[in-house]
């Protein structure tokens, strides 16, 4: 690998720049994350806001008749009875659809939650201008096309296994016609189409084509924080102490929307630690990678790839069991993750990045 191309990294750890980071991102987060939870109150006191909010919108039948009866005040009559559309109105004909459409416009705040993920590159921005330590060293590369596909054929087997496993587990057959999602007569670019092909629509052309648009802008916003400036400040502590804190600090960061339903649907502390769990998992291979290509636009096309190819697994696997047993997050996917780990252990002689790195001189 050319000098010019491998990732500088200091003789020592700057903790004031760590602490700064993780503290400012966690503050911002909890900020945004609070506002959420009071504006769930008002969707249902009692359940968590984004699981209820997103039930609804997915139109599950449970959640819907939970939400008329938990607000009385709210008169069907007076429900949407239509939608603007490419061609006009689209009639909303099921209850279902009509309740989805009125939470959705009424509890629209729910949906910021969504904001912080540009909060960990917009603090490691602030906090590189802070401290004069310029943009030149943080991966603003494409780098080589080659780590794009070993990337991208990871997170393609990892999803497939990811069906298999669920399927084998459970003793159950894939859901390809969408029957347990309630999917009926579907629809791309205003032709019906067969449920396989919508799933395989949303498997090639949004998991991997469209999360390389407008996504890939927040995938940029997780990843220059905690690649480009959190684990590229900790990579003196040696790959290992740098990759586990970054994994944790990662998963922990997700807690406050776990907490609210998002993820697993389960509102403990259980789906926080075995998100902590994935994210140092997952995380591992995208830190290396991040190291070997020295790029982060490498590791925010990989997030895309991953979240947007995730909900191919829940489509066609989701009503097997809980979601804290289930691939792609929960103990199956987990041990999958695990599998995956050992064999880059493997392949990388034990995620070796000597040959990617330079020690600045200070």
């Amino acid at each position: 690998m050319k000098k010019s191309e491998k990732l500088i990294v200091g003789k020592t750890v700057s903790w004031k720049r760590v602490i700064l980071f993780i503290g400012i991102t966690y503050l911002l987060t909890l900020l945004v994350c609070g506002y959420v939870y009071r504006e769930g109150k008002k969707l249902d006191p009692e359940l968590p806001a984004i699981k209820l909010f997103t039930d609804i919108i997915q139109m599950d039948k449970e959640a819907v008749t939970h939400f008329l009866e938990t607000h009385p005040e709210v008169n069907t009559e007076d429900l949407p009875k239509s939608v603007p559309g490419p061609k006009g109105q689209i009639e909303l004909k099921s209850l279902e659809e009509q309740v989805a459409v009125f939470v959705s416009q009424k509890y629209l705040p729910i949906r910021a939650f969504g904001i912080i993920m540009i909060f960990p590159a917009l603090v490691a921005i602030i906090l590189r201008l802070a401290f004069a330590d310029g943009f030149r060293n943080s991966g603003f590369r494409f780098g080589k096309a080659k780590n794009y596909f070993i990337m991208l054929g990871f997170i393609v087997a990892f999803i497939i296994l990811g069906i298999l496993l669920n399927a084998l587990f459970w003793g159950r057959s894939p859901d390809w016609r969408l029957e347990h999602m309630g999917m009926h007569g579907l629809q791309l670019l205003g032709n019906s189409v067969s449920p396989f092909v919508f799933w395989l629509f949303q498997f090639l052309i949004i998991g991997l084509v469209a999360n390389l648009t407008f996504p890939i802008i927040m995938m940029f916003g997780e990843e220059y924080g905690w690649r480009s400036y959190l684990l590229q400040n900790l990579l003196p502590l040696g790959f290992w102490k740098a990759n586990l804190i970054t994994g944790t600090v990662w998963g922990l960061w997700h807690a406050p929307v776990i907490l609210m339903g998002y993820n697993y649907g389960y509102y403990n502390v259980i789906g926080v630690l075995m998100f902590i769990v994935v994210c140092i998992l997952l995380g591992t291979f995208f830190n290396y990678m991040y190291i070997r290509g020295n790029s982060v636009i490498l590791v925010s096309a990989a997030h895309g790839w991953f979240n947007g190819m995730v909900p191919s697994v829940v489509m066609l696997t989701a009503f097997m069991g809980k979601e804290t047993l289930m691939a792609p997050l929960g103990v199956v996917g987990i041990a999958l993750m695990l599998i995956f780990f050992l064999i880059g252990y493997k392949l990388t002689n034990g995620y070796d990045i000597r040959e990617y790195i330079e020690i600045r001189e200070e």
